[in-house]
């Protein structure tokens, strides 16, 4: 029941925040992908240092949208008329939404969130018009799938080497759509996957098989157990 009326307030948000004017000068793109991240993937690389517990989940990185060709839609920073964020204007219960599903493993959350809307949202339309769009579509997604769930279902438990086709397969037999499967290495070099990406159409938001398989994996990828880190 909780659930379920998180997602219709989140849907009323949707509706609330897509009757805004729309950008007289969107940048065009093809579809979206909403983006999750294996935390342990990305802070056992030696760059990052986790300072806030994690758990067995996968977390949202970011609301990409795509081009199909090359080179991706990459940065709306570099365009001039993209959009500031502004976090005064998300509602109590989005963002508490957000900290649990979106959470900034790093430093401050409000950070990192913006960063994403500015880089990947500000320019486009209908994100360009009201950034609550941007952060309520990805939190749609986030709360109705629970992508370790998934995968544990299919016999893919942390702490075992899976491969890339079993990652995928797992997710689409459960979604019906094939995914994005993104690998990096950890600070002894193995390869790992560190993020996955679910597109969707950019007119009605209905799920749609990724054009990428796969991005800088090789078989077998390993999927690291989480630590438990305490706040500093």
């Amino acid at each position: 029941m909780k659930m379920n009326l998180l997602l219709l307030f989140l849907a009323a948000m949707v509706v609330r925040a897509t009757s805004q004017p729309p950008n007289p000068f969107p940048l065009p793109y093809d579809y979206y992908s909403v983006v999750f991240q294996w935390a342990k993937s990305v802070y056992n690389t030696g760059v990052n240092q986790c300072i806030k517990p994690t758990f067995p989940a996968f977390t949202l990185h970011g609301l990409w949208p795509q081009w199909y060709r090359f080179p991706p839609l990459d940065d709306c920073r570099q365009n001039p008329r993209s959009a500031n964020f502004e976090n005064a204007s998300i509602p109590d219960p989005v963002r508490n939404n957000l900290i649990q599903y979106w959470p900034n493993m790093y430093g401050p959350n409000e950070a990192f969130w913006g960063h994403e809307y500015e880089k990947h949202g500000s320019c486009v339309d209908p994100f360009y018009s009201n950034q609550l769009t941007y952060f309520v579509t990805a939190l749609r997604v986030a709360t109705s799938t629970d992508l370790y769930s998934i995968l544990a279902a299919a016999g893919i438990l942390c702490g075992n080497p899976t491969t890339v086709g079993a990652v995928r397969t797992a997710i689409h037999a459960s979604t019906g759509f094939w995914p994005t499967v993104q690998c990096n290495r950890s600070i002894t070099r193995t390869l790992q996957l560190l993020q996955i990406y679910l597109c969707f159409n950019k007119i009605t938001n209905v799920p749609m098989d990724c054009p990428i398989v796969q991005k800088g994996c090789i078989d077998p990828i390993d999927y690291p157990r989480p630590i438990i880190w305490q706040y500093l």
